[in-house]
């Protein structure tokens, strides 16, 4: 089951707990300064204790406790402190239940386990407990849990509103705050990928991981880790918001923990945001903040692709470039190859990593212009420059020079990721199979007519993996692909029509074991 992360933030004094599950916190004594301030912000936090106990607790140093990594009976210490909320509504039951059976039921076996002498040091540590923030009648509880002295805390969360005894979302608490959800859903993913690409280019990147789908499978998980439903928000400090996820990196537990702080004081005047612009032979890109767009117009070189590629190009068209996360200093169009014009946008990050939008294999697969994954070992660069054959080359800091066409070419190439392939269902008859050498077969007008072709992947959004779809038939799309813990594949269509369920800009697909 996939446990939601939901938080609140610290109770300012002078706001009173009311509603379910205790009585009003009581008024302040009379008088004012110090001292009556203390003892309000003193009747507040014992109103707030009497509002979430302890369902089960068990301190027990154990033995007899087997390890698979060593193969070995073990000591070990368990702490484990699950809550409660006393409210008597359905969805503090349903809450009370559920953080019974994740953290609690299998936990009472350990009772019966013969107690253990005094650990020391070597003994790990089974641990999990519990955190709670406050912003009025609302609460969180901050679940933190680990199997292992040395493993990373896993956290998760439930938000509790006692005065009408529900469960609120993390968009919900905060909109309380002040804050707009979306504006901070896409902050916190873009953070979360520029941390990714960061590790990646500093040398955990492996090429089997890209030719295997794997890289395009942890850029996804990092992304949907972090959608404002699976993180926890805290208040560690008055106006210090943390949002807390994750992100999947190359060690040994494959996630780290990622917060992102925002201010919660009234917001400044916003900075001015530079441009960045190119343009090369009707192919022009601009990138400001983190809007960035490329606008292909009828030029001598863009016209030859209606004798060269039945490619026709009438009048100016301005497209969004989907899939880029990072912060960008630089940016240049170059050719990938002389034989065809063949445009391809350069974009260097703060971080000094070439991403790149391949324009010309885009337009060939749909119109979008998907953000290609980085390319990690085109990194410490500082500037981007195109050379007199008209390619792009990376300056990197200690001077030397790394023409980045053939890498481009190189990086397209790329496995379907392994969560995306199989055989998948509609409910009114059609289907999909799809491999992860990229063969498609397609089963559509209920099943009456079976088309096949290849997948080529373009780049990973919020929505999913990006795949460009094109048939022998011409029954061509573009599309993002993800899916859900419960074996349903959700297509959002990017371009083109979709052939599952005409008119529809998205579909959900079920695994099919057969």
């Amino acid at each position: 089951m996939k446990h939601k992360c939901f938080a609140t933030v610290v109770l300012a004094a002078a706001l009173w707990l009311t509603g379910c599950g205790g009585a009003a916190a009581p008024a302040a004594p009379a008088g004012s300064g110090a001292a009556s301030q203390s003892a309000a912000a003193a009747a507040v936090q014992t109103a707030q204790k009497e509002r979430i106990t302890d369902q089960y607790t068990l301190e027990k140093n154990i033995s007899g406790v087997w390890e698979e990594d060593t193969g070995q009976y073990i000591s070990v210490h368990v702490s484990v402190h699950v809550p409660q909320l006393e409210c008597d509504s359905p969805d503090a039951a349903s809450i009370n239940d559920e953080l019974n059976d994740i953290y609690a039921a299998h936990f009472r076996e350990y009772e019966a386990y013969e107690e253990a002498g005094q650990p020391g040091n070597e003994y790990p540590q089974i641990g999990v407990n519990w955190d709670a923030y406050w912003y009025g009648d609302c609460v969180s509880l901050v679940m933190h849990d680990r199997y292992g002295g040395t493993a990373p805390w896993f956290y998760s969360g439930w938000c509790f509103d006692f005065a009408t005894g529900q469960q609120i979302t993390t968009a919900e608490m905060l909109q309380r705050m002040g804050l707009d959800p979306d504006t901070v859903q896409q902050q916190m993913q873009r953070q979360a990928m520029q941390t990714f690409d960061r590790e990646m280019a500093q040398g955990a990147y492996y090429e089997s991981w890209r030719l295997d789908g794997e890289l395009s499978q942890m850029r996804m998980d990092t992304l949907e880790y972090n959608e404002l439903e699976n993180l926890c928000l805290l208040l560690p400090e008055q106006n210090q918001l943390v949002l807390r996820g994750r992100y999947s990196s190359a060690s040994e537990e494959r996630w780290q923990q990622l917060d992102m702080e925002i201010p919660l004081q009234t917001a400044a005047q916003p900075q001015a945001q530079p441009v960045l612009t190119d343009t090369f032979d009707g192919v022009q890109v601009q990138l400001k903040g983190t809007q960035a767009t490329i606008t292909l117009s009828p030029a001598p070189k863009t016209a030859t692709w209606n004798t060269e590629l039945n490619l026709r190009l009438e009048q100016a068209h301005t497209y969004p470039i989907l899939g880029s996360y990072n912060e960008y200093v630089d940016v240049c169009i170059g050719q990938q190859t002389d034989s065809v014009f063949h445009p391809v946008v350069y974009l260097l990050t703060k971080d000094g990593v070439v991403e790149y939008v391949d324009v010309l294999r885009c337009l060939l697969f749909g119109n979008a212009m998907i953000c290609q994954d980085p390319i990690y070992i085109a990194n410490n660069g500082v500037s981007l420059e195109r050379s007199g054959s008209s390619k792009v080359n990376l300056r990197r800091k200690d001077g030397s020079v790394l023409e980045l066409a053939d890498l481009s070419s190189e990086w397209s190439v790329q496995g379907i990721p392994y969560s995306i392939t199989g055989s998948f269902n509609c409910t009114n008859g059609n289907w999909l199979e799809l491999s992860g050498d990229g063969s498609v077969q397609l089963g559509v007008q209920n099943n009456r007519r079976i088309d096949q072709g290849d997948a080529a992947y373009l780049g990973v959004v919020p929505e999913g993996m990006v795949l460009a779809i094109f048939t022998d038939t011409g029954l061509d799309f573009v599309a993002a692909f993800k899916m859900d813990l419960y074996d349903n594949l959700t297509l959002t269509m990017i371009d083109g029509q979709n052939p599952f369920a005409e008119g529809e800009t998205q579909l959900q697909m079920t695994r099919s074991y057969d």
